[in-house]
């Protein structure tokens, strides 16, 4: 249905009224004729009104003295009609076709650019080689190759796989993707030792390749030798050096000890809200306000980004909104136990952390010991499986 309205509002269409007796057989008449009506509306029980093609209001005349009823010209739509009133305003319209060609001109012009997928490289170093390239706000947009682009910032930034611009109107957005780190070559002939990154009990142990220095239920320190790459002859053959491989899991205990007071802060809205405006014009940015501080103490900021693209291309005109909520703080007064269960979910992440990415938990164990009548401290106690082996290479 909307691409037909779109159809008769390029041709032009009528508004019209029915009036009669009997209206309801006038629109039969012109359903068993194909003749289409849309928007049709009861005025009351013997007047309707409804949109009408200028094409089939021709054909009416016949059908209105067969049904008895009157058919008037309300009003005139469409773009023919738009054109009769511009042909009588010619400065009008000529201002208009001024200004569609010039927005149409401002859209070469590249306003707005993005760079999404970096990760461990600087946006700002990607930005100013992407400016080096000729890729910057204000560039006239079909100057732009985009292969030529490529291969120059994957030539000027190593670190990057991939590369593709993607232009749309008059807002650029970059997409990267970084290189993946090579990993390292095997090479047997280096002297390497497996060495304890951190304290525990041995567990278990699959050794590869060396001659191991610890046992099962052995406590290592951290910088101990678990398995040596040297290898000694008793015979008198001089000592072979080879690259030590295996994987050494231990127990490992981490400890953490908080202090936690019972009054907790509780936030609450009042309802106060502050408006700022940012207006994003041709690469421009105009602060819509006078002070860029709120007058709120304690406030949640939210913002949102309004871009005007018809059709999605950005026309180079967009609004920011900044909206700051006003919030009270009062203190609840919680119970030891509550507060303790706070405290241990808080150090037991601090400890996973901490912990291997590829560790186990085996055991944790917590306590809580009253200082005042506002403060308790937590202990969490938590013990990890992890392999705590680390290649070295020894000279």
């Amino acid at each position: 249905m909307l691409l037909t309205r779109l159809f008769y509002y390029i041709r032009g269409y009528l508004v019209i009224t029915i009036a009669g007796p009997y209206p309801e057989r006038f629109l039969n008449v012109c359903s068993n004729r194909h003749i289409l009506l849309w928007d049709v509306f009861s005025c009351s029980s013997s007047v309707l009104k409804c949109c009408i093609s200028m094409h089939s209001f021709r054909l009416l005349s016949p059908i209105a003295r067969k049904t008895g009823v009157h058919v008037k010209i309300v009003e005139k739509r469409g773009f023919p009609i738009l054109l009769l009133r511009l042909k009588k305003r010619k400065i009008f319209a000529l201002g208009l076709l001024t200004s569609i060609l010039l927005l149409i001109f401002i859209n070469q012009f590249i306003w707005k650019l993005e760079i999404v997928g970096c990760k461990t490289v600087s946006m700002t170093y990607v930005t100013e080689k992407l400016a080096e390239c000729g890729l910057k706000i204000g560039a006239f947009r079909p100057y732009i190759d985009e292969k030529k682009l490529q291969n120059q910032m994957l030539i000027q930034i190593p670190e990057l796989a991939w590369l593709w611009v993607d232009k749309s109107g008059s807002k650029v957005v970059v997409q990267v993707k970084e290189r993946v780190p090579v990993p390292e070559i095997y090479d047997p002939t280096l002297y390497c030792n497996l060495i304890a990154t951190k304290d525990g009990v041995i567990d278990s142990m699959v050794i590869k390749n060396g001659v191991p220095m610890v046992s099962l239920g052995d406590t290592v320190r951290k910088g101990d030798i678990l398995v040596s790459g040297l290898i000694l002859s008793e015979k008198g053959v001089e000592p072979r050096r080879l690259q030590s491989e295996g994987e050494v899991y231990a127990r490992v205990w981490y400890e953490k000890t908080k202090a936690f007071s019972l009054w907790n802060s509780v936030k609450k809205e009042t309802g106060k809200k502050e408006t700022k405006r940012i207006l994003h014009c041709f690469g421009k940015h105009i602060n819509l306000f006078r002070q860029s501080k709120t007058k709120f103490t304690d406030y949640t900021e939210e913002t949102r980004e309004y871009e005007l693209a018809p059709f999605g291309h950005y026309m180079g005109i967009g609004l920011t909104t900044i909206t700051y909520t006003e919030q009270v703080c009062h203190y609840e007064k919680m119970n030891a136990e509550t507060t303790a269960q706070k405290g241990t979910l808080e150090l037991t992440d601090i400890i996973d952390k901490a912990a291997a990415p590829n560790g186990q938990q085996k055991d944790l164990r917590t306590n809580y010991t009253i200082i005042d009548e506002d403060t308790i401290e937590v202990t969490v106690v938590a013990e990890y499986l992890e392999n705590i082996a680390e290649k070295i290479k020894m000279t």
